[in-house]
């Protein structure tokens, strides 16, 4: 009852508070909240935030090297071709938020930028101008004859021209303001009223409600004093507490402002486990996307205002699952596979920052301090101020949301005070029940099997180079029959998983082919770091076969990524070979018992090998991975029913890069 009671009590000051601060902002009819930044207590927080802003400076450099004239009316600038979808929307209004920072916050270097303030505000204002009249507020049409807005992402892009007009207010002239407002408030109409969703296979809608409820944050920003924010303010709680609700939330009891978890639940968008599924796989990068209602704090806290407890709800179980795929670089090991780019080690601060600050999460800040190195690297390759290069992004936003990141790390650091910074590297087991994945982190390796929808097991070094990519069929490989292009699709028939001191072993029977080929494998981590695999390979019916490729390890080898070289060298029992990044060379040989990469990624067995190692002749997925292939039968054989095709057996081990 004591606990309630100051739950309310709380819930209530909170409430005195709100509307206080509302009547501050609107002291006149088109008063916005106020605006106030505390000075950054914590030294380090300090230099980070000079690191920061430097690479924002930097960054926006590169943008606005894009920025342009609209034909159709050259008053408005824009960064993108004029359509109406995400790929020239969500582009545009990142860009305005993050130069709306620069010329807000922190001290201004126009050498950096490349622009003088004046002229900054000039381009954001032509670029607002754009934006609210091609909305479907506005007057006119993109250049594919649709306006922008009511779509599945607009409420996500809406929030950044709205943060951006708060942050500029006295510099907007009454159209923009107005125009502004419009298309902010009518975003948020749309989810007023409305259900949040909830999925919790294959596809979340974790993000999509927290970007949802994000929009709420920028109306009661711009308009205090409408007969709506009392809406808006309960619309951003509902949104941003339903974004990662578990199934055992339905019978929680805990308290979240002011009510118990079960009265709020709507369904579950995460598993109990603390994972999520997206795109068919359990994803960490969309585990990140917390941050979208969780960064809504700053909007809070810089208006006197307290955020909502549910921005938090379930964070701390998802963070930790993210501590067992952290890697050296600040990137992340993908157990069930990785469909987006892998180099996004930049886009991580931000989360890294949150945590470390609202959370006073003690790893919060390595982990951040990795990502900001990765960072700072990327960026060094060119002289633009571009963090990502062309070959390693495939997405329009890449570097206007990492824009986006930065300004709202930096944001957050003002409210840092004695960060604890006790870090403690995650080592041991980590069995994930409902993702269907088990993960041995070691000094050296951390050694993964997913087994839901697909089978992927795969070694990568606990390094600065990972060397093994995410390949999606890491550990099985493929197999292609006479006469076909592509390879049998993988069925997993049956896994079985036993942890062991400080390791693991599972047995996986798979097919090839629905009743082609059964594959018996072995996975085994053991406690220092070492990777047993096997497979025993048996026909069930007749065949032939134009290749069989089977214990796969995809083996990164990318030209321009900071810790790569841009080839690989393959030692075949002590003979090597020099492998160029997109060569498309091949290395193959029959009869080999120890095999290494860079004579740290090394392969050992008892019984001779036929290897292949195959380059890859171009990018796929903004990375370029070869393939070795432990088990490599080519040409065309055939097989019949019940006849062993093959067996092998192998040990990994990694020893650490010499620095």
């Amino acid at each position: 009852m004591r606990r309630r009671l100051a739950f309310y009590l709380t819930s209530a000051t909170v409430l005195v508070l709100s509307v206080m601060t509302r009547l501050a902002g609107a002291g006149d009819p088109g008063g916005v909240m106020p605006l106030r930044l505390p000075e950054t207590r914590d030294a380090g927080a300090a230099a980070m935030q000079r690191e920061l802003y430097e690479a924002a400076s930097r960054l926006a450099h590169h943008l606005l090297a894009s920025v342009h004239p609209w034909d159709k009316e050259p008053s408005l600038l824009l960064a993108t071709e004029s359509r109406s979808g995400e790929h020239w929307i969500r582009p545009n209004t990142g860009i305005v938020e993050g130069l709306a920072f620069l010329y807000r916050f922190g001290t201004y270097d126009e050498k950096t930028v490349g622009v003088g303030r004046d002229r900054l505000r000039e381009t954001i204002h032509g670029m607002m101008r754009y934006l609210v009249a091609t909305h479907v507020t506005g007057t006119r049409p993109t250049d594919d004859g649709r306006p922008w807005g009511d779509a599945w992402q607009s409420a996500h892009w809406t929030q950044a021209l709205g943060r951006a007009a708060w942050w500029m207010w006295d510099d907007l002239p009454g159209d923009l303001r107005e125009g502004v407002r419009r298309v902010v408030t009518h975003e948020a109409s749309r989810f007023v009223d409305a259900d949040p969703p909830h999925q919790i296979e294959r596809d979340t809608k974790a993000e999509e409600n927290a970007w949802n409820s994000a929009v709420f944050s920028a109306a009661m920003l711009l308009v205090p004093d409408s007969p709506e924010y009392a809406r808006w303010e309960s619309g951003f709680q509902r949104w941003a507490m339903s974004a990662f609700l578990r199934p055992a939330d339905a019978e929680n009891e805990a308290i979240v402002d002011g009510r118990t978890v079960a009265e709020q639940f709507v369904g579950a968008n995460i598993y109990d486990d603390f994972t999520l599924e997206n795109h068919g796989i359990v994803h960490p990068d969309y585990m990140t996307t917390f941050s979208l209602a969780a960064g809504c704090a700053t909007d809070f806290r810089m208006s006197g205002r307290r955020e909502p407890e549910a921005v938090m709800h379930n964070v701390g179980g998802i963070y930790e699952n993210l501590k067992w795929f952290v890697l050296p670089d600040g990137g992340f090991v993908y157990p069930s596979g990785q469909d987006w780019q892998l180099f996004r080690n930049a886009d991580w601060l931000r989360c890294h920052v949150l945590m470390s600050v609202l959370a006073r999460d003690p790893d919060g800040w390595e982990l951040g301090r990795r990502s900001l190195a990765a960072l700072q690297k990327m960026q060094s390759r060119s002289e633009s101020g571009a963090v990502y290069l062309p070959e390693e992004t495939f997405f329009a936003s890449s570097h206007s949301d990492l824009l986006r990141g930065l300004a709202e790390s930096w944001l957050m650091l003002c409210w840092a005070e004695d960060l604890p910074r006790e870090f403690q590297p995650r080592l041991g087991v980590r069995r994930l029940e409902a993702a269907k994945i088990v993960l041995h982190r070691t000094a050296v390796a951390v050694n993964s099997l997913s087994w839901g929808n697909g089978l992927i097991a795969q070694s990568a070094a606990n390094d600065l180079d990972r060397i093994v990519s995410p390949h999606p069929r890491n550990g099985v490989g493929a197999i292609r029959l006479a006469g076909q292009d592509r390879a049998l699709p993988v069925r997993v028939q049956s896994v079985e998983v036993r942890e062991e001191a400080d390791g693991f072993v599972a047995d996986v029977v798979a097919e090839h082919g629905a009743g082609v080929f059964r594959a018996e494998l072995r996975y085994q981590s053991h406690a220092d770091g070492r990777w047993s695999m096997s497979e025993r390979l048996i026909a069930i019916r007749d065949a032939s076969t134009a290749e069989i490729a089977t214990g796969l390890i995809g083996i990164l080898n990318n030209p321009q990524w900071i810790h790569e070289r841009g080839y690989r060298e393959i030692t075949l029992d002590g003979e090597t070979t020099q492998v160029r990044s997109r060569s498309g060379d091949e290395v193959a040989r029959t009869g080999v018992k120890e095999a290494s990469i860079d004579g740290r990624l090394n392969v050992q067995s008892s019984q001779p090998l036929a290897i292949r190692y195959a380059a890859a002749r171009d990018y796929e997925r903004s990375r370029v991975t070869d393939e070795l292939s432990l088990n490599y039968l080519g040409g065309e054989r055939g097989y019949r029913a019940g006849e062993e095709v093959s067996r092998y057996a192998v040990t990994l081990t990694h020893k650490a890069a010499e620095r």
